[in-house]
């Protein structure tokens, strides 16, 4: 699990390369929006051009056009722009896991037996490496097979690129247990690898060694930014329906807890060395956020992407002398924003399966309206999207907006 990591890391290998601003002296050119709505859970496929109201940055605009698309297929059309009868598809599946759960293979059997089709793209980023479905693999190969061959390269990767991770936090299990002066309790069966080999440490060592433990957890855990604006404008220049889901597998560290600490610092109050190295700790037990969600969630709704973030929930584990603090803190609320800025879902779930189903619902039914907007200066500044129909109880999801240029 490298650098939030593996899955979001080899986010750069996928850059495509942004399209070129437009002249903002060119005539105003028609804006698409897609639009899923839903009442009662179930998708809303009867709504009329006339049903919808559609403001940006506020102002009432004129629709021109309606597609209603349903598993990739436009079947139904009003106003003046004609939309091509089969619309593009792209997935990307992404996996922050270290550890393996067999519900994915639920997961990636719907996603091979009821989502995809003939001429659908797929690019799968394990903990590993990236992969991508041959184009005509949906046509050559049965989807038992594929889904089988997919299972397999996911698991393999999940427990391969995980196993520096979980050595890692075993070995904080050890050394926050010894640093406590207890043993260690599990919720589930005791791990073969947790050993006394910290008893032999000096205290001062142990505390040392926890510390560099900690600092590369963090360095695994670092969300690229860049990576992030990059994938977003590699899939803004391919056409059709862009669908990206996260599968984040919860974690937890093992942190000293503050009864210990409280205790150890007043102990070894005469002891610079043990004092300094406590008091080094508490800079990597805040957990902010890295960087501005803002500038990511508006690059993912401009570029046409359907995020879902699917957040795997694991079981705690106890540790004595320890707090098992929960690191999706500062990672989640990211993740959620930038799903809710592309009308995408978030699903917090033991069950990934599914969350995945109801992703892949949610992409898969949608209308695509059209407008020439009243302001056609292309300046370069994000205009945001303010959607209303004409049903009760409806609930309308669309991205946030778009960048004009």
């Amino acid at each position: 699990m490298k650098k939030i990591a593996p899955a979001l890391a080899a986010l750069s290998v996928l850059v495509l390369g942004a399209a070129a601003a437009q002249d903002a002296t060119k005539a105003p050119r028609p804006v698409e929006v897609k639009v899923h709505v839903s009442a009662d859970g179930r998708f809303l496929d009867d709504l009329r051009l006339a049903d919808f109201v559609l403001l940006e940055d506020g102002r009432p605009q004129t629709l021109s056009s309606l597609a209603l698309v349903r598993g990739g297929s436009v079947i139904r059309q009003e106003g003046t722009a004609a939309a091509a009868s089969r619309i593009a598809r792209s997935y990307t599946l992404l996996f922050q896991a270290v550890d393996w759960d067999p519900k994915l293979e639920e997961a990636v059997d719907h996603l091979f037996g009821s989502v995809l089709k003939p001429g659908d793209a797929l690019t799968l980023v394990t903990p590993i490496k990236p992969y991508q479905l041959q184009k005509d693999a949906l046509t050559l190969k049965s989807k038992t097979e594929l889904s089988k061959a997919m299972q397999a390269t996911l698991r393999k990767d999940i427990v391969r690129g995980g196993g520096e991770y979980r050595q890692i936090i075993n070995e904080l299990k050890r050394l926050t247990s010894g640093i406590g002066g207890g043993t260690t309790t599990f919720d589930e069966d005791l791990e073969s690898d947790i050993s006394t080999e910290t008893g032999s440490m000096g205290l001062e060592m142990q505390i040392d060694r926890y510390r560099q433990d900690l600092k590369k957890i963090e360095a695994m855990r670092l969300v690229d930014e860049s990576k992030l604006l990059a994938f977003a404008a590699s899939l803004k220049a391919a056409a059709g329906q862009k669908t990206v889901v996260l599968f984040y597998q919860r974690e937890y560290r093992p942190e000293i807890n503050s009864a210990t600490m409280n205790s150890l610092m007043s102990l070894y109050q005469d002891n610079p060395d043990i004092l300094g190295n406590l008091m080094d700790l508490f800079q990597f037990y805040k957990h902010e956020r890295t960087f501005d969600g803002t500038l990511v969630k508006r690059a993912f709704a401009d570029a046409g992407i359907d995020f879902h973030f699917i957040f795997m929930e694991k079981k705690n584990q106890r540790v004595f002398g320890a707090t098992m603090r929960e690191l999706s803190e500062d990672t989640f609320p990211v993740f959620v924003e930038i799903a809710q800025a592309t009308g995408g879902t978030v699903d917090s779930t033991s069950n990934p399966a599914a969350g995945f189903k109801l992703a892949a619902e949610t992409s898969s039914d949608y209308y695509i309206l059209s407008y020439v907007p009243e302001n056609g200066a292309r300046d370069g500044a994000f205009r945001t999207f303010a959607l209303k129909v004409a049903r009760d109880a409806a609930q309308v999801t669309n991205p946030l907006g778009y960048y004009a240029r």
